[in-house]
């Protein structure tokens, strides 16, 4: 690793209103960029070097701008094209540095981890200002018992269907199948709104919905109709009225790669091998059969080599991604399941090509759809603003933070010998934030989905040992940093689980079994975020990663918030934050958004001392 200078930490530059003058500029409009440096950095010269039309353009910069400890730099640069990748030239003393988005060092370093400016791109732009509520609706309410799924009302691949208690622990799966049912539907959801409200959230994210025959519903067997045992299509008209007169959002839950066993697709390209959705599967080349889902017999691989399958998933006005765009439901986006392998398959690399065909369709429906996929590896290839809009941010976010936590990476959550159970080093998870955040334009970051945890993935609580401080701190992370905040349901009361279907536990609904003081930390770090611009919108620059302690600061032109997390299991020492380098002069003060404690700038630092275990603050500058 090459040494930045010593002046570094206090160079900064990021996507937000506050370095550039308009984050999303129109295609031909030329836009103000700005640098901050230290007063004592032995700069002379600062260029902008863009990546336009295949070659480099320079753009000199000048001083526009001076405080005691740092200099503003401004320089130009005109949207000729839809991305723009574009670096610092800083010309010093003893030479050249080049300043990126993941930091600054005399080497150069190829344009992938350059910042990026988007031009032309119509974003989602409601996402920023939104704090989702993740759904597994089979677990989260029962509002009409009379459509309940019955002891062995039907059989799916030799296991019966299993009329459950609500609230009992969900069988595993070895031994119901997924076919284990407690009868949540979209009506007791409906009827739950009243609190979703209450705890900040207004927008719900939904686990497939669709006519299917497991508890979770990802073998779908009908894209046209939701599940009777949900409702039906009646119950979802109803939950959006009501969504509607809430002012809330909703976006649904689909399998692109995958269909389940009883799809009438895969049905008739078994009866004959020449029916006009035998092109809809891929076969196995020395079988011949059709291809499964990573070997899961009861879920079907998707062939996007057919062009037919292309008309029926997103191309055709009618087609399983854009009916529920249109009245009478009226969604406000769709979470791709596995999104990272649809249209993947041996030879047939056309993920791709899938998600840049599809999404001009799925915009011609609702220009201001969220279209998001799941990835639990790297997503940044297919989030670069041609493709889908964000992505499920487990690496950007979620993971690191676990980790940080618990010390749980994915390998233990799947029983791996190459699980680590080590808690993550600070300066490990900063590493990992910034390199996943540069990967991306800007304006993307900020729409990112992060969650603590999913009905994927051991719920937070459990990462973190049932330790409930470690959980709050991680709301406060999640409410805090750059992206679209997530809470699966639960979280908020102290719901816990372990490796699914333990994570997908009915959701209580007697006060008595919630943690009424978890409850009240998230809507209070809801509510702080929903009036913060900062947090919303506003750039990202990292200011400590050591020891247990982990801060950032988020700025928009109207607020500037500093975060400090602390994870250390006794109260901690005197922690110094290096205010200076987010460009802050001694006598700076700033009162914590929480509990209202005062703190001000000396000796170009903040210090904070007694934190306990789990406590964050968050400092917004007065």
């Amino acid at each position: 690793m090459l040494a930045e200078p010593q002046w570094a930490a206090g160079v900064h530059h990021d996507g937000s209103a506050v370095f550039v003058s308009n984050p999303l500029p129109a295609l031909g409009e030329t836009v103000t960029l700005r640098l901050r440096t230290p007063q004592d950095a032995p700069l002379n010269y600062a260029y902008i070097r863009a990546m336009i039309d295949g070659e480099y353009h320079w753009a000199k910069m000048t001083v526009v701008e001076e405080t005691a400890i740092s200099r503003l730099w401004e320089g130009t640069l005109t949207a000729t094209q839809s991305v723009i990748d574009y670096c610092f030239k800083l010309m010093a003393d003893d030479g050249a540095y080049y300043y990126n988005a993941v930091g600054i060092t005399r080497a150069d370093s190829p344009d992938y981890y350059s910042f990026s400016l988007l031009s032309g791109y119509d974003a989602p732009a409601w996402v920023r200002d939104t704090v989702f509520y993740q759904i597994f609706p089979e677990r989260f309410n029962n509002g009409d018992p009379s459509n309940d799924t019955r002891d062995g009302q039907f059989n799916y691949y030799g296991y019966p269907t299993i009329q459950r208690k609500w609230g009992e622990r969900p069988y595993p799966w070895r031994q119901a199948g997924s076919m284990d049912y407690f009868g949540g539907d979209l009506q007791g959801i409906t009827r739950r709104l009243d609190y979703l409200q209450e705890l900040g959230v207004n927008a719900i994210y939904l686990t497939p919905i669709f006519h299917a025959t497991t508890n979770h519903k990802y073998d779908i067997i009908d894209f046209d109709h939701v599940d009777p045992h949900f409702g039906g299509d009646a119950a979802l008209v109803e939950l959006r009225e009501a969504l509607d007169a809430r002012g809330m959002r909703l976006i649904l839950d689909i399998t692109t790669n995958h269909i389940g066993r009883e799809h009438p697709w895969y049905k008739a390209a078994l009866e004959d091998s020449q029916a006009e959705t035998a092109d809809y599967f891929a076969y196995d080349p020395e079988t011949g059969s059709i291809e499964t889902w990573l070997g899961v017999p009861l879920l079907i691989k998707l062939n996007y080599d057919s062009q037919g399958l292309r008309d029926a998933m997103y191309r055709a006005p009618d087609s399983a991604l854009r009916r529920w765009l249109q009245p009478p439901y009226r969604i406000d986006g769709w979470r791709m399941d596995v999104a990272n392998m649809t249209g993947n398959l041996r030879m047939s690399q056309l993920d791709h090509e899938v998600w840049k065909e599809a999404r001009p369709y799925l915009k011609q429906e609702n220009p201001d759809a969220y279209l998001l996929g799941e990835y639990f590896m790297d997503g940044t290839p297919h989030t670069q603003g041609d493709e889908l809009d964000a992505a499920m941010n487990y690496q950007g976010f979620n993971i690191p933070v676990r980790r940080w936590l618990g010390g749980e990476d994915l390998g233990v959550h799947d029983g791996h010998p190459y699980g680590d159970k080590r808690l993550m080093p600070s300066d490990a998870v900063a590493h990992q934030w910034r390199r996943f955040m540069a990967a991306v334009p800007y304006a993307i970051a900020l729409q990112q989905f992060n969650q603590l945890g999913s009905h994927d993935t051991t719920r937070i609580l459990h990462v973190a040992d049932e330790n409930k401080a470690l959980a709050l701190l991680g709301a406060t992370l999640l409410m805090s940093f750059p992206g679209v905040p997530c809470v699966y349901y639960g979280d908020e009361i102290g719901m816990t689980g372990g490796k699914d279907p333990d994570n997908r536990r009915c959701m209580p609904w007697d006060e008595a079994e919630w943690d009424k003081t978890m409850r009240a930390h998230y809507q209070r770090c809801i509510a702080v975020r929903h009036d913060s611009p900062a947090l919303k919108h506003g750039g990202f620059q990292l200011l400590a990663a050591t020891g247990d302690v982990l801060a950032f600061q988020r700025h928009a032109p109207e607020q500037t918030v500093i975060v400090v997390a602390y994870r250390g299991t006794a109260p901690s020492g005197t922690l110094t934050i290096p205010a200076v380098d987010g460009g802050h002069l001694d006598g700076a003060t700033f009162k914590d958004l929480l509990d209202g404690g005062s703190y001000t700038v000396s000796e170009g630092v903040l210090k904070v001392s007694g934190l306990a275990q789990g406590q964050a603050l968050l400092l917004e500058l007065q």
